[in-house]
């Protein structure tokens, strides 16, 4: 069974681009063994991931985010069943105030999450625009 949560968080410290680049090397390790796709954004001290993958494999890495020390206060802002995947097979998105580092624009996410219900886009949608990502004039919230 297919599987989504979505959280915010803040870091513990101030990062340097050098350390946000390693956190983003280090999460797309991680989803390829754990075979998760998704999107991490960072912005100005906050990340906010969106994580999709077998349920128990996403609730696992889950519960290993939250022991995470590099960051606190994390918000689950949804997890839910999905009938069908929303981003391509091995496919993680990072996103960050370093635009060297931009893997995707926010266009293309737009489009894997057009199968979600009307009201998680709207509050994914809503996330990017608190973490000053552009999202594209045709989202729907």
């Amino acid at each position: 069974m297919r599987y989504i949560i979505s959280y915010v968080s803040t870091q513990i410290r101030e990062l340097d681009p050098s350390e946000v680049v390693h956190i983003l090397h280090e999460t797309e390790t991680r989803n390829d063994k754990f075979g998760v796709n998704g999107l991490l954004v960072y912005s100005e001290g906050n990340f906010f991931e969106v994580i999709e993958g077998e349920m128990e494999k996403i609730k696992d890495l889950y519960r290993h985010i939250l022991k995470d020390e590099r960051h606190k206060d994390v918000i689950l802002l949804f997890q839910k069943e999905i009938h069908k995947p929303l981003f391509d097979e091995k496919d993680s998105h990072f996103i960050s105030e370093n635009t060297l580092y931009r893997k995707m624009e926010i266009e293309h996410f737009n489009e894997c999450i057009q199968d979600l219900d009307q009201q998680t886009r709207g509050m994914v949608n809503q996330m990017l625009r608190v973490m000053g990502m552009q999202a594209s004039a045709g989202d729907v919230d």
